[in-house]
């Protein structure tokens, strides 16, 4: 347990007249045991005390705002959908570096039967924000099948992707869903995860 003096367990490392050269290697092993469970509580109360506060601190995206710029460069892709409303600003230092992927029906009223006004699939910002608050980027990116071999190679630098792309969106933009997915199988043999 805490006491006034901090965690009581670690007092064999205080130093008194009596023992003056006390340390961390004076403390019982069975004890260091019992130590390290307070503070491993105290590391997970921390934390999500942090991000609750970084949570209510960090602004949205409003409607117009982009946040899927970064820090993976994506400036090359097409932007097609309309803005990120809704989406958390991409940490400054990510622990990993991942990007949900879309697929937009240019013929198709909205996108597809699956899109929000800004042509994001409708539950794309929540799983973007739930990889931001864990400390991870997560920008929202749109497979194009005119432009295979760039977005695969802008595909690359990120550790990992999110696939949201409903089945048969790419095939009926014009594209090859077995290129596509061919080509998915390549990044994750190469040892990235995509999911």
């Amino acid at each position: 347990n805490c006491s006034c003096v901090g965690i009581s367990k670690c007092l064999a490392a205080y130093c008194k007249d009596d023992t003056p050269n006390a340390c961390y290697t004076d403390i019982a092993k069975k004890d260091l045991a019992d130590v390290k469970k307070i503070s491993d509580i105290l590391g997970e109360k921390a934390i999500k005390i942090l991000i609750k506060a970084a949570k209510e601190k960090a602004k949205p995206a409003a409607s117009g705002d982009y946040f899927s710029g970064g820090p993976v460069d994506v400036s090359s892709l097409t932007k097609i959908t309309k803005d990120d409303l809704g989406l958390l600003p991409q940490p400054s230092k990510p622990r990993f570096k991942t990007a949900l992927v879309g697929a937009y029906v240019r013929s198709q009223p909205y996108g597809g039967s699956d899109k929000s006004s800004n042509g994001h699939r409708y539950d794309s910002i929540p799983f973007a924000n739930g990889m931001i608050m864990a400390g991870m980027s997560c920008q929202l990116i749109n497979y194009v099948h005119d432009e295979h071999d760039k977005f695969f190679s802008v595909a690359k630098n990120f550790d990992a992707l999110i696939v949201r792309c409903n089945p048969g969106q790419i095939k009926a933009d014009g594209g090859s869903q077995e290129k596509f997915d061919d080509s998915m199988r390549t990044l994750r043999k190469a040892g990235m995860q995509v999911w």
